[in-house]
């Protein structure tokens, strides 16, 4: 098999779902025989460079302008010649759409990273761009199906060894006794996800009060920046839970703290196959999770509960009960792992990326 040059094409590099997908797979491609190099738009100080070393393997496009990028992406395809391009966002891959007929390139177009489409402009767009592109690839069946698609690839997410391990009780209750100053007696739930309106942090607040005011004793940590910051923390000294409810903001590293806690808790409209879910599961920790777009593919009975997004009633009941329920709890966070290691680990999320890139370079 002759060697196949790929060019992925991304907005920017900030620390974000699609970012770690493509930073990991980076990170893990074979060289050789797949020499590999990213092309992005906008710097960002939180990003994933020095994490994966990939400052070597990265080309800055900082062009404003829709016109002065799609010339300076010409002249740089010109020059690299890659075999294959692959797209992680609608806007790149109108440049490559439009770029195509001048260059030979095989172009897959990899931006369906949610299992859900709602009803918006720049959704349906989406879609018909999708629907102009010959190769497909989405991070979840969901999003095949939400944008009408009979045909495409499913390219799960992967998550790295590093994450993948599990705590014993008696050390999660010193560790975070000593780091966090959380009492050993209290149960610690976590969500990590942007501040932004679609991540209904309302709903998971407005449940803890009634769980507060049942007798439970618990923490929940808040990892995730975005505008609705300060909503949030409003909502929770009303709600009488600063004790309860700490917020921390982007934080590298995060398989540390999804091994100090409990309960991973997810309250999203929309998802294709949520990395903080998958990382929370290497962690060993049972996953509540609201059940929209590709979340049911990764989340089942034997390792977490389900429930109706905004459904505030079903999200008590379902917290309430691993709460009355942390050894069993246990189990299903062993579960987890278990997915992760059989279906979710990066070893097969590359063993899967490169059967795409040879079914569609045509080598196999």
């Amino acid at each position: 098999m002759a060697n196949i040059k790929i060019i992925h094409i991304i907005s920017s590099f900030r620390r974000g779902g699609r970012e770690r997908q493509l930073a990991t797979i980076l990170n893990h491609t074979d060289q050789i025989k797949y020499p590999s190099k990213v092309i992005y738009f906008k710097n960002s100080t939180l990003n994933y460079f020095d994490e994966y070393k990939l400052k070597d393997k990265a080309i800055l496009i900082a062009s404003g302008s829709f016109g002065s990028r799609l010339l300076e992406l010409h002249r740089l395809l010109k020059k690299e010649k890659p075999d294959v391009v692959y797209t992680w966002g609608n806007l790149e891959s109108v440049f490559l759409l439009l770029l195509n007929p001048f260059h030979p390139y095989i172009f897959i177009n990899g931006s369906i990273r949610h299992g859900i489409r709602s009803h918006k402009f720049s959704h349906y767009f989406r879609t018909i761009i999708l629907k102009l592109s010959k190769i497909v690839v989405a991070n979840s069946k969901s999003g095949l199906k939400a944008n009408h698609l009979r045909r495409g690839h499913v390219l799960y997410n992967g998550v790295e060894e590093k994450f993948i391990g599990m705590l014993s009780i008696k050390e999660k209750k010193s560790i975070r006794q000593a780091l966090l100053n959380i009492d050993h007696n209290y149960t610690l739930l976590i969500s990590v996800a942007n501040l932004v309106p679609y991540k209904d942090y309302f709903s998971v607040i407005s449940v803890l009060k009634k769980i507060k005011d049942k007798g439970y004793k618990f923490y929940y940590l808040i990892f995730g920046e975005g505008p609705l910051r300060t909503q949030i923390e409003e909502k929770i000294i009303e709600y009488g839970l600063t004790y309860h409810i700490k917020m921390f903001g982007n934080v590298p590293n995060m398989q540390y703290y999804f091994q100090l806690a409990d309960i991973f808790i997810h309250s999203s409209k929309g998802e294709g196959c949520s990395n903080a879910i998958l990382e929370a599961m290497a962690a060993g920790l049972p996953i509540i999770a609201s059940n929209t777009g590709g979340t049911c593919e990764i989340v089942t009975n034997k390792n977490g509960f389900l429930f109706e997004y905004k459904n505030s009633k079903e999200l008590f009941d379902k917290l309430k009960y691993c709460l009355d329920n942390l050894r069993l709890c246990r189990q299903m966070g062993i579960a987890s792992i278990k997915i992760i290691k059989e279906s979710f680990s990066a070893a097969t999320m590359i063993e899967n990326y490169y059967k795409i890139i040879n079914i569609s370079a045509g080598d196999e």
